[in-house]
């Protein structure tokens, strides 16, 4: 391939990456998630005043947000868009979507460093397949489009991986072990650099990146003990370029661990449902050892750490699926539209031809794929429910450099037997079908999509605290029928309140029950007969209605709230003169 093509289906590949992600990118997904409302809140006073919604400094190593304590990048980030672009949807979301096309091209120079001295195929060419995977992956496209800190994350994870990558590919073996050791492993300290930052930005980046970050010291090695340098001196310096990056990346997440939030987040995370804590592994043990006979085998096969890593190799199963992959994808609609696989079904049997071709011919770098896909799966296979898409982001650029290299090896086979006509049917017909498949993916998420997980979503929520910010003077009381605990993260973020007022209200726990004059409680119907104050309350229209149904006062007016499924979600009545 020439210089002058390859550049120009890079740019293709990249424009086309980047239409997709930014196209309506503040109205699809239609709303925004709570965890998206907390963080646009942080932005908004940390780009107004330096301080978050609890009146701490920006530069905190982790924000207590609503509880669940948040790390710091993408804040800080989407601050920064904030203060330039003003509060909105799109501006939190902006630091996901150039991330998004960030992956697509950090993952096809990763494929291009790895196949560099391939002989069978141009490395260029699997670049640019690469890339045209990730920018059509619907895992890429949703997660780019959503202000998730672990998309963001993985791509810094990717670009950690790409400067080590990067580092090894203009050095000479000298470097490993010669005088000039020392240059080297600074050098790779700053690739550790990156894996520190993308380590605050999502928790379960400290157990991934070290370890794909020695596979590929590994992979960049094992050539060296083919030469005629002696082993010793080879695995002695490769130890010590190794461990010194790895050594400054744990040092630095020390500021982390010595957070005085530190604990807490722990303690948060841990009482999330997993299978660490959903069984109690002791007395499941104990009750099968005693039915099957409490012999010395019975005591080991039913060893409650036996029992634990049974329950995670069946989560980690569940990532493996190729249904998963393939046909429905993540169940929750915040990760997946259920009807399409984290990559578009076509590229099945090319990811199986892929992994074929590789096993056959590049073992090297197979093994360094799949040891990242593997470490990847680790923080999604705790969680009760699996599989999960969002922990296992890091598996994106793995899974599509198999698929990458798959394509370009079946897209070689086909042209080189391009003289055989059944031959050019199947590249013909596979080109139409995976222009059906795009075309069928992007019109189900631009234009099913929204209507589908409109609940999931929290749609109707802004709308919602628009409304009660629209009326809320013109009344005594606002009562908020409680339906969501966090919805008045939507009330903050989207009302007329500065950010010094927010940093000033009271939050015990971190958590708001009671603004001004809007109540975030239950509401004693009962006293709407003796009332002689004009209150409003919101609800859920069927609680609502039911509640309605019951008294005989008669609201002033009643306001129904619809999402974007044409359901109404909301309901909003004055009482009293």
């Amino acid at each position: 391939m020439t210089e002058k093509l390859f550049i120009k289906f890079f740019l293709l590949i990249v424009i086309v990456a980047a239409f997709i992600r930014f196209t309506g990118l503040g109205q699809i997904p239609v709303s925004l998630y709570w965890d998206e409302a907390a963080m646009l809140v942080d932005a908004k006073t940390v780009a107004a005043t330096g301080q978050d919604m609890h009146g701490n400094p920006w530069y905190q190593l982790m924000y207590p947000s609503y509880g669940d304590y948040k790390l710091p990048i993408y804040i800080w980030l989407a601050s920064f868009s904030v203060k330039l672009f003003g509060l909105s949807e799109w501006s939190l979301r902006l630091p996901s979507a150039i991330a998004g096309i960030g992956t697509v091209i950090t993952s096809g120079l990763i494929a291009r460093f790895l196949f560099k001295n391939s002989k069978r195929t141009d490395p260029k060419l699997i670049q640019l397949m690469t890339m045209a995977v990730v920018t059509f992956s619907p895992w890429s496209i949703m997660f780019s489009r959503t202000a998730f800190e672990g998309h963001l994350a993985q791509f810094l994870v990717s670009l950690s991986i790409l400067i080590l990558m990067w580092i090894h590919s203009t050095v000479t073996p000298s470097l490993l072990f010669g005088k000039e050791t020392p240059q080297t492993i600074i050098k790779l300290s700053i690739a550790a650099l990156f894996g520190v930052v993308a380590t605050y930005t999502y928790f379960s980046v400290r157990f991934v990146w070290p370890v794909v970050f020695i596979a590929i010291q590994l992979f960049y090695a094992l050539k060296f003990f083919t030469s005629k340098t002696k082993t010793f001196a080879v695995v002695k310096n490769i130890i010590l370029s190794s461990a010194i990056p790895l050594i400054l990346f744990f040092l630095l997440l020390i500021p982390m661990v010595k957070s005085p939030l530190y604990q807490e987040s722990n303690t948060f995370r841990y009482s999330t449902s997993s299978v660490l804590n959903s069984f109690d592994y002791p007395v499941i043990s104990n009750g099968l050892r005693e039915l099957a006979g409490n012999n010395t085998i019975d005591r080991f096969f039913f060893h409650r750490h036996l029992l634990l890593i049974k329950e995670l190799a069946i989560n980690y199963s569940d990532h493996l699926s190729l249904n998963y992959l393939f046909i429905n994808g993540d169940s929750n609609l915040r990760h997946g539209t259920t009807t399409h696989g984290l990559f578009l079904v076509i590229l099945l049997p090319i990811f199986i031809y892929g992994l074929f071709k590789l096993f056959l011919n590049n073992k090297r770098v197979l093994t360094v794929l799949i040891i990242w896909w593997i470490i990847a799966l680790l923080p999604a296979s705790a969680p009760e429910t699996t599989p999960h898409a969002l922990r296992s982001l890091n598996g994106l650029i793995p899974l599509s450099i198999i698929i990458g290299f798959g394509l370009t090896q079946f897209i070689n086979f086909s042209l080189i037997r391009s003289k055989k006509i059944k031959f050019k049917v199947i590249l013909f017909s596979f080109t139409l079908l995976t222009i059906f498949n795009i075309g069928h993916f992007l019109n189900h998420y631009f234009y099913h999509y929204p209507s589908q997980s409109a609940h999931d979503w929290q749609d109707g929520y802004k709308e919602l605290a628009l409304t009660i910010d629209q009326v809320k003077d013109d009344v005594t009381t606002v009562w908020v029928e409680p339906f969501e605990g966090r919805f008045y993260l939507w009330l903050l973020a989207f009302g007329d309140y500065s950010a010094t007022q927010i940093q000033e209200m009271d939050k015990p726990n971190y958590q708001i029950s009671e603004i001004e004059n809007i109540k975030i409680a239950p509401y004693d119907w009962t006293r709407l007969k003796t009332n002689s104050y004009k209150i409003i309350i919101v609800g859920e229209t069927t609680n609502i209605n039911n509640k309605l149904s019951e008294i005989e006062t008669k609201p002033n007016w009643i306001k129904e709230i619809y999402s974007h499924d044409g359901i109404s979600r909301f309901s909003v009545v004055e009482f009293g003169e």
